[in-house]
């Protein structure tokens, strides 16, 4: 593909009452009625061997040489249509798909800012129920710097293999070490998964033909050096889908008031190569409308076309935070954000927009972001959607690669 803090607390509060947290910011008002690293290699049996092959970024690049999984899981559905389950069919038009599309039907989950309890680990049940074939955290795992019951409590739901990859947070910064040593153990029973670079920090990825960037841009290391960490690795893809995914964020991109930490060269970078944008920080869930002129405000960075139907390709993006993985929920900032053109959905403590319709009497829960590529037989296709924890469809949309 071609070029293309820590939180502070305040009350919120939810229209329902319930699972409303703190995490930074202030009060919203009620929102408006809108329309030298090493390269190792092994298998599932845990045999590895490590050759002197110099990646960069400090932490060993591992390459799990076990067989890719092709298609479906074992209990996907394979038949039907993409709808509020999130099902893709095997489609099959009688040509072979491209060499760098993704495996078919593949469901990638995207979760952030997690905590640890009953909210947390319904997440995780959550990734079950769908049939998720990996999960991107996409930073704050427990909020207690304490890698070892984050994995205990993640194990106890997904088991010690299922495919996890995941990016630094503000609140991982202390423990980051035995994080990324989790992540890395993980990492090297995935089979057919690669990361180069310093792994959750400024690493890129493939699995099952999904290229993605983990990006610790804004949480840890210069601006400088992740600015020309994505652009090369991004110029150096081929990968028909990719994702450029963060912990922080910019505020014209989330739905509550946490400030610039990422910069707009960075998001430029990924929507002229065309990768899609995925960030965390902020609890709640935000999608955009496909963006062309990411970082230029006053065109509404862009923003174009339905908010049911996206376009990625060069030139063209749209950006998403899912900060829904256990932690709090965070109410819409409208004083922030009502008049701004740019979003397709939203979902917070106090603030519900579906593909541009408000809705009414709900009660906010916790969920994930659920994407499939490569659906009903085109591998230019994916298919999007929010669900939450009581199996609410909260948002749902469809993507075209262009």
């Amino acid at each position: 593909m071609g070029l293309t803090e820590a939180d502070t607390s305040s009350s919120g509060s939810s229209s329902g009452g319930s699972n409303v947290g703190t995490d930074g910011g202030t009060t919203a008002e009620p929102a408006p009625t809108t329309g030298g690293a090493s390269t190792t290699t092994g298998n599932l049996s845990g045999a590895f061997e490590t050759s002197d092959l110099t990646t960069g970024g400090g932490v060993p690049t591992t390459t799990n040489e076990g067989p890719a999984t092709t298609g479906p899981g074992p209990d996907e559905t394979t038949t039907g249509t993409t709808g509020t389950t999130g099902d893709g069919t095997t489609g099959g038009q009688g040509k072979p798909p491209p060499d760098n599309a993704t495996d078919e039907n593949l469901l990638v989950a995207l979760i952030g800012d997690q905590g640890t309890g009953s909210d947390t680990k319904a997440v995780y049940d959550l990734l079950l129920s769908e049939k998720a074939d990996m999960v991107l955290i996409l930073g704050d795992f427990d909020y207690g710097d304490d890698p070892d019951a984050w994995a205990s409590e993640m194990e106890s739901v997904l088991g010690d293999s299922f495919p996890v990859f995941g990016v630094i947070g503000n609140h991982d910064t202390d423990a980051w070490s035995g994080y990324q040593d989790k992540l890395q153990a993980r990492l090297a029973k995935i089979p057919g998964a690669t990361c180069e670079g310093d792994l959750g920090v400024k690493s890129s990825c493939t699995y099952r033909g999904l290229h993605f960037v983990l990006s610790g841009l804004g949480t840890k290391g210069s601006d400088g050096d992740h600015e020309k960490h994505i652009a090369q690795v991004l110029a150096a893809d081929d990968h028909l889908w990719s994702l450029c995914t963060f912990h922080k964020n910019q505020r014209d991109l989330q739905a509550g008031d946490k400030p610039d930490d990422l910069t707009w060269e960075a998001l430029q970078t990924c929507q002229n190569d065309g990768s899609i944008i995925a960030m965390g920080h902020e609890h709640s869930y935000a999608r955009t409308r496909t963006l062309t002129d990411v970082g230029n405000k006053g065109a509404a960075h862009g923003a174009t076309g339905m908010p049911e139907l996206l376009e990625v390709g060069p030139g063209r993006t749209f950006s998403v935070v899912s900060g829904l993985g256990g932690k709090s929920i965070r109410d819409w900032d409208s004083g922030l954000h009502g008049d701004e053109t740019w979003w397709a959905s939203v979902y917070t403590g106090n603030y519900w927009l579906k593909n541009g319709v408000e809705e009414e009497n709900f009660e906010a829960e916790h969920g994930a972001l659920f994407l499939r590529f490569y659906v009903d037989g085109d591998p230019n296709a994916a298919h999007g959607y929010f669900k939450n924890i009581k199996g609410d469809l909260i948002d749902e949309f469809d993507i075209v690669h262009k």
